[in-house]
């Protein structure tokens, strides 16, 4: 059973639903909360705790019509965090002006120089009328940035100055307020080696994990770079923080895909198609994943929760249950692992296009049939099939055990679109100011935002790449399955999105990251029998670039510019997906 917490008279009030799914209530987002602890559980392993934005002193009420004062946060204590973003109330509501924060670091006690946030995290998010953007938890906000290892916060939100639109600017969203995440320790084992920082890293602490909140309310853990200012001193404040916990009806609007490949699937009913949280109690027959750990895979340390077994058993065939990574293979080891795997009933590639109307035959995993956004009946997953001629080396993958992701944050069902058309790029928007070794932390902490702050059924990418070009599982439902994101809004359907972490605006990537995306592509759109050199035709869901139902041929590996309009992933990263298409097709042994 799922269970959320609800502010009511300042204690944290556990609510469920018969059904397990979690119950969406209002929350208010004034009141003052007190997180109740789990019965006989462990300290979570990382914390989220918000905090309301007020008028700041100095920054009266402008007389001009629908503008608004300053707010922000002033200089103050708080306990431990490594990420912060800032969110509010209306998940439609876009914040016309500028977010910056300046952190304190733990390590030095050094205030950093004011920061800013990426104010358009909108635009990554769930296609408008899916059941995930429909949820009351859903928030707008900023992404989220990356700060280290601190201990101190302070925040400005400045609404735009009348004229930089021609016209009295809107009025700054409400509910605005701060959210501190706490991404938690790291595993126990690292999954492989430990990479090594890019030349010239900065090496911020590592986030902290189990702080006992005293000045701030954390979010519900079992529902749904630092600069150098020289400034310094405290302010402590009262807290009025708030418990909020996420309610998602996982489906997604009905997308479409087509492109020179023969073949077709057929149409599903539902929006989206769940899978069951046992992967092999639809299809007896689907492979199991074996108790030992596969060649090359790390083993997993103690036992597994029913959460983590479920998006364990998501990759079964791929790795040994509870393995901290996918091994990488040889092309000849990866077509022969398909071919293995189609003829045992146990993939989720397809040969075909999906025709109109198509988010329904999403492969559950294990090749048996998916349940609806309801919890009945849906759509049959795909039939397996064989290995395609041209399919790039699978490439090593954290799974999601790898870096740690807390199984319990995120919705229990997994959502799948029919197939992966497309690719679209993204930059984190988190900042530059980690190390390799931090990867995980900082994927920690993405997903703690999406799901805690900004009311998603999970992270919304299907996958990350960190500076060195390692690669990481994303949203739960298996790595060769066209599971379906909330990272293009308007293209979810069909698409696989991946994020290199960082920002790429003025920074040049680096080539190991950039690689990283190339070996990534070629293989997963190598199983849905895709050139990275192609083009494929989507159909909208609507956005700010293409109304909905509008067919639009973009690149199969585009930049999330493509479909959205928007800065992402950033103009030096765009810059570098001509290498990334190039060097994709040549690992599929294309001519």
């Amino acid at each position: 059973m799922r269970s959320i917490r609800v502010p009511l008279i300042g204690v944290a009030v556990a609510v469920a639903t018969a059904s397990g799914s979690a119950l969406a209530l209002p929350l208010p987002l004034s009141a003052t909360a007190v997180a109740a602890p789990r019965a006989g559980a462990a300290p979570d392993p990382g914390s989220t705790r918000s905090l309301p934005l007020v008028p700041l002193a100095g920054h009266e009420r402008s007389a001009a019509p629908g503008t608004r004062a300053a707010q922000g946060l002033p200089r103050r204590d708080v306990e431990p965090f490594s990420m912060v973003g800032v969110v509010w109330e209306d998940p439609g509501a876009e914040l016309h002006g500028t977010v910056q924060v300046r952190t304190r670091s733990a390590a030095t006690g050094a205030w950093s120089a004011w920061q800013d946030l990426d104010t358009h995290q909108h635009e990554h998010a769930a296609d408008p009328g899916a059941a995930e953007a429909r949820s009351t938890a859903v928030r707008g906000g900023t992404a989220p940035l990356w700060v280290g290892d601190s201990d101190g916060v302070e925040v400005r939100v400045r609404p735009e100055e009348p004229g930089e639109r021609g016209a009295a600017p809107p009025a700054l969203p409400r509910g605005l307020r701060v959210e501190l995440v706490d991404p938690g320790d790291a595993p126990s084992a690292a999954p492989g080696d430990t990479p090594s920082a890019a030349p010239g890293d900065a090496a911020p602490a590592e986030g902290r994990a189990d702080a006992d909140p005293q000045d701030d309310t954390p979010h519900d853990d079992t529902a749904s770079g630092a600069g150098d200012g020289a400034d310094s001193g405290t302010e402590p404040a009262p807290d009025t923080g708030t418990d909020t916990g996420t309610d998602t009806d996982p489906g997604a609007e009905a997308d479409t895909g087509t492109d020179t490949d023969p073949g077709a699937e057929a149409p599903a009913d539902e929006e989206g198609a769940q899978a069951p949280t046992d992967p092999t109690a639809a299809d007896p027959t689907a492979p199991r994943p074996s108790a030992a750990a596969a060649p090359g895979s790390d083993a997993p340390a103690g036992p597994l929760t029913p959460e983590e077994s479920a998006a364990s058993a998501a990759n079964a065939g791929l790795a040994a249950l509870g393995a901290l990574e996918i091994a990488e293979l040889t092309k000849e080891e990866t077509e022969a692992s398909l071919a293995a795997m189609a003829a045992d009933g146990g993939t989720g590639t397809d040969t075909g296009t999906a025709t109109d109307g198509g988010t329904g035959t999403g492969g559950g995993p294990g090749g048996g049939a998916a349940s609806g956004p309801d919890g009945g009946a849906g759509a049959e997953a795909p039939a397996p099939v064989a290995a395609k001629t041209y399919i790039g080396p699978r490439p090593g993958i954290v799974t999601r055990k790898g870096w740690g992701a807390d199984e319990k944050l995120r919705e229990p069902n997994f959502l799948y679109t029919t197939s992966v058309h497309a690719a679209f790029v993204h930059h984190s928007a988190t900042g530059n100011n980690y190390t390799c070794a931090q990867a995980p932390s900082v994927l920690r902490g993405i997903y703690r935002y999406h799901v805690q702050s900004m009311g998603w059924r999970d992270i919304g990418y299907n996958f990350a790449v960190d500076k060195c070009g390692k690669i990481y599982e994303g949203r739960a439902g298996g790595v060769a399955r066209p599971v379906q994101g909330a990272h293009t809004l308007g293209f979810n359907s069909n698409t696989t999105g991946i994020a290199v972490l960082g920002s790429f605006a003025t920074t040049t990537p680096p080539a190991a990251a950039v690689t990283g995306v190339a070996k990534l592509t070629a293989w997963k759109l190598g199983l849905h029998a895709r050139n990275p050199l192609g083009k494929s035709t989507l159909t909208s869901a609507g956005g700010n670039k293409y109304a909905k139902g509008t067919k639009v041929q973009l690149n199969t590996v585009s930049g999330h510019r493509d479909g959205y309009s928007t800065a992402c992933p950033g103009a030096k990263l765009y810059a570098k997906l001509g290498t990334v298409r190039s060097t994709a097709a040549g690992l599929q042994g294309r001519p």
